[in-house]
């Protein structure tokens, strides 16, 4: 595993993936994107709930060598205040599907305890590159840009009212209030809006 190395994926490759895999799913849907329900029933996948697998694993999710399992933290799947970040972290296993299923398949991975000695057999850095794959599909997936752009603009009207009037001068403050503002209707954190609009060239605003 130490001569593993990262697929070469452009971030405009990614995006495309993302936008061409709604458009099969969750064609003129709308948003939230549904996307427990099309791992299950669209791509008969089974979310299995694993205990304890956070304190295990240091992560939320993640996808079993099958492709057609995402074991999840089990206090992550039961606890109904935490279903838009258990939403994206299946999002996120269905980037590495959709972008990673070759080098998934060839580890094999068919536990938590396989994957956690697969993970640390892999360099770091490019552990690394396959998760900035998965995040960016997972954020596209579920934050159309149309509809990001749309709900964007509304907000910056909203946060003139409430007095940014500067959003050099306002910094951070301004962009959390903004993301904060639209993030329920994509059924998503006001961090993933953050980095969403930061992707797609939104801010500052004009």
């Amino acid at each position: 595993m130490a001569t593993f190395r990262a697929p070469y994926l452009p971030m405009p490759r990614i995006r495309a993936a993302a936008d061409a895999f709604r458009e099969k799913y969750w064609a003129g849907k709308g948003v939230p994107v549904d996307v427990l329900g099309i791992a299950e029933f669209d791509l008969g996948m089974e979310i299995r709930p694993v205990t304890s697998m956070r304190e295990q694993a240091d992560v939320d999710a993640l996808l079993l060598g099958d492709m057609k399992t995402i074991a999840v933290d089990s206090g992550l799947y039961m606890d109904d205040r935490m279903q838009n970040r258990l939403r994206y972290s299946v999002a996120h296993e269905i980037g590495h599907k959709e972008l990673h299923a070759g080098i998934y398949r060839a580890a094999g991975m068919s536990s938590v305890e396989e994957w956690i000695d697969w993970f640390q057999s892999m360099p770091e850095d490019q552990y690394s590159w396959l998760e900035q794959h998965a995040y960016e599909f997972a954020g596209r997936l579920l934050v159309p840009p149309e509809r990001l752009n749309a709900e964007f603009a509304g907000a910056v009207e909203k946060a003139k009212k409430a007095g940014f009037a500067s959003w050099d001068s306002s910094g951070d403050a301004a962009l959390e209030y903004i993301a904060n503002s639209i993030c329920r209707v994509f059924g998503v954190s006001g961090q993933v809006i953050e980095k969403r609009i930061d992707r797609e060239g939104l801010w500052p605003p004009d």
